[in-house]
């Protein structure tokens, strides 16, 4: 089966530092995968360069077999490679149903401006209102963006994100500054994601981790130190050297994903 998302060799460079050091990874279609490793690792550095924010030094992306490598991130979205950030990315001055309506527009390729009511177009506004259903939203649909918590805000960005029909979704860091609640909620939306799409998430939380991933990456300086299903990467004892450097590491390992 050809992977849904392959890198090769991805290699990222600042002058004669290396963030991302000839990193070698695929998904399958469908595939809950986890990025996870200690400050510094190059989590980030790797995950913008895969999505198209930062160029390669070296290696390549290939999405669904094709080569994507020297594309701009907004091509990579239009062929299906779509990422969230840290911070909410909402337009805060439209409602809750134009928010996921914009998207929906994009897709059906009709002009989408925030000071159009979405109901104006009766498709568009039927498919929307059931992404926002999806997420738990519909009953804030009319309601501003600005006025969503922060987890709402969270889930309006995966209504938003999947009204883009996309085959991968890159999560990054999608429950920091979560309440526990709110985790909770997030992680209940993520289960229900359609199993048709592939999802790579870049995580602090290790239960969410181990919960949510069917495989996990560990990154260390730049490299991978470590792939495979959530048990084994519990159970290696260089990962839990490095991860966080103490004693502390197993019994956190030992207890993220443990029984609940």
């Amino acid at each position: 089966m050809t992977p849904l998302l392959e890198l090769r060799g991805l290699t990222r460079s600042y002058g004669s530092l290396t963030a991302v050091d000839s990193v070698d990874l695929a998904l399958a279609p469908g595939e809950r995968h986890a990025l996870i490793g200690p400050n510094g690792a190059g989590k980030s550095t790797l995950f913008a360069t895969v999505a198209g924010t930062l160029r390669a030094s070296g290696g390549s992306v290939l999405l669904s077999g094709q080569d994507v490598t020297s594309l701009p991130e907004g091509e990579r979205a239009r062929r299906g490679m779509v990422r969230t950030y840290q911070h909410s990315s909402l337009f805060l001055d439209c409602s809750v149903l134009d928010n996921v309506a914009l998207a929906v527009q994009r897709v059906h390729r009709v002009a989408h401006r925030c000071d159009r009511a979405a109901r104006r177009f009766r498709h568009i506004d039927t498919e929307a209102r059931r992404h926002l259903d999806s997420v738990g939203l519909l009953g804030r649909a009319q309601d501003m963006a600005a006025a969503l918590s922060h987890g709402e805000r969270r889930q309006l960005e995966v209504a938003m994100v999947l009204a883009t029909e996309p085959a991968l979704v890159m999560f990054d860091e999608p429950t920091a500054g979560m309440s526990a609640a709110e985790t909770e909620r997030f992680v209940a939306l993520m289960e229900r994601l359609p199993e048709r799409l592939t999802v790579l998430i870049v995580e602090h939380d290790l239960d969410v981790v181990f919960r949510l991933a069917e495989r996990v990456t560990v990154l260390h300086l730049g490299k991978v130190l470590a792939s495979g299903p959530p048990e084994a990467i519990r159970a290696d004892e260089a990962v839990q050297r490095a991860y966080l450097g103490s004693a502390r590491t197993e019994d956190l390992f030992a207890e993220a994903g443990g029984e609940r």
